[in-house]
């Protein structure tokens, strides 16, 4: 356990072990000494993108010390990244990877007793909404937000297997099924639309102006314009991808969002 203080609030770092299916995954629980400071009373789940950084990656590494100041924090690597195990694709859901933001919300209450709010961070975007389409039915997870990760996967399976050779090239991966199959399947499932359909929860979506990827800016806005529940769209015009040079706008957006559209969900 390390303590360390941000922002002059104390906090102390947990290194964990999360039990995701087949995979023990690196974890970090990040907390306020003396429990959460006002506010919405949930933990956040942080969800790294494509990047062997994992959850050591800048933005989510900023996102945990920023947010730690009020609130529980739970950081963790996926399958393939960061400091992860291997990722092994025997299906859809492997690729998918929603399953383990479940799992990590079903520690983060183990340890906190409060439910979660999953925050996503390009590819974590749309894999924390998938998985908060889920966790939403048993109260396990009370809001999403994700961050340039509004976006579906291609619905042309050529396009899908160009993507998911574009996967293959930085993630640590075995594939034990054909690739064009995967991209069939990937390509007819459309898992964020899906996903966005069934959200009940609170949404908020915060994009970059100068997003780099064509298929995040051509279906951000259709999906976002499908969403049901109470949703929130923020657009940075001067961001990037990475959000470079805004990482000090984030939380502070983040915090105010969950503060608007959490404090009174006990009684909802």
């Amino acid at each position: 356990m390390r303590s360390g203080r941000g922002n002059g609030v104390r906090k102390r770092r947990r290194s964990l072990v999360l039990s995701s299916g087949p995979y023990r995954l690196p974890a970090e629980l990040w907390e306020p000494v003396g429990g959460p400071a006002g506010g919405p009373e949930v933990v956040f789940v942080l969800c790294h993108g494509s990047t062997q950084k994992g959850m050591r990656h800048e933005l989510i590494r900023y996102l945990a010390s920023s947010l730690s100041s009020r609130w529980p924090v739970l950081a963790f690597d996926l399958p393939g990244l960061g400091r992860a195990p291997r990722l092994i694709v025997r299906g859809l859901d492997d690729y998918l990877y929603h399953e383990h933001p479940v799992a990590a919300a079903e520690l983060a209450m183990e340890l906190t007793g409060l439910p979660s709010v999953l925050v996503g961070h390009s590819m974590g975007g749309r894999v924390v909404l998938q998985a908060a389409s889920r966790g939403q039915e048993e109260g396990l997870v009370v809001g999403v937000a994700t961050l340039a990760g509004l976006y579906e996967l291609p619905a042309d399976p050529a396009e899908m297997e160009v993507l998911l050779a574009d996967f293959a090239s930085y993630v640590r991966v075995g594939f034990e099924l054909p690739m064009d199959h995967l991209a069939r399947e990937v390509a007819e499932a459309r898992p964020t639309h899906r996903a966005v359909e069934r959200l009940r929860i609170p949404l908020l979506a915060v994009e970059a102006g100068r997003e780099t990827y064509g298929f995040i800016r051509e279906s951000r806005y259709e999906i976002f314009r499908m969403a049901r529940c109470p949703k929130t769209l923020i657009l940075l015009g001067g961001a990037d991808h990475k959000f470079k040079g805004h990482h000090r706008l984030l939380p502070d957006l983040i915090a105010r969002w969950a503060e608007l559209r959490l404090r009174g969900r006990e009684g909802n």
